[in-house]
């Protein structure tokens, strides 16, 4: 991007503000086109990483805290599966350190059959695959922070298509992502994309 764009190495990549073409991001102006292309041209490089799983949650802002929790038990059965473990990172702002800590100990999880195996319509079933508290990074300090933000905003805008983005093609920005999708994550998502909903 700086060498076709002249954009600075350091500067820090918000999708809202970049695709809105806000703030200067470079030493030549970049026009909000040019930027919503390179938009879709970092989900692409994303999509390209090797050995990539993407995992997606959306809510209204009254449930965030609620489908946090729903991605992290998510995670949690996923590295099962995989026979793997995790370590969190998540941009500053948010602290959920005390909500994984208790979920690694109480953790109820309801029966999507009605009742486990003995009757009881919820199981305590702790975190066993996370490991470490949430590691919080300054999202200006690190790539994948910012690219995962380039992520939620796609979904955002294919969820929530807005005319003035939709122009640009951003609502159709996500499809670009799809193949790496954890379509297993969520059976009920109506797009069958594993998009956790509440």
């Amino acid at each position: 991007m700086k060498a076709s764009d002249g954009m600075f190495v350091t500067k820090e990549l918000h999708a809202t503000e970049f695709v809105a073409g806000r703030g200067r991001v470079g030493t030549e102006i970049v026009s909000k086109g040019r930027r919503c292309e390179i938009f879709r041209e970092t989900l692409a490089l994303i999509a390209s990483l090797p050995n990539l799983h993407l995992m997606n949650a959306i809510s209204s802002r009254a449930n965030e805290r609620v489908i946090f929790e729903r991605l992290i038990n998510r995670i949690n059965v996923a590295m099962s599966q995989w026979r793997s473990n995790a370590i969190i990172f998540h941009d500053e702002g948010k602290d959920y350190t005390k909500l994984v800590r208790r979920m690694c100990v109480y953790n109820p999880i309801r029966s999507k059959f009605g009742a486990w195996p003995g009757g009881s319509p919820i199981k305590n079933i702790p975190l066993d695959r996370i490991l470490e508290d949430i590691v919080y990074r300054d999202s200006k300090q690190s790539s994948f922070i910012q690219m995962a933000d380039f992520c939620a905003y796609a979904l955002f805008r294919s969820e929530f298509p807005l005319a003035s983005k939709t122009k640009y093609g951003l609502d159709q920005a996500f499809s670009i992502l799809q193949p790496r999708c954890v379509k297993g994550a969520f059976q009920k998502d109506p797009r069958q994309l594993g998009i956790i909903r509440f």
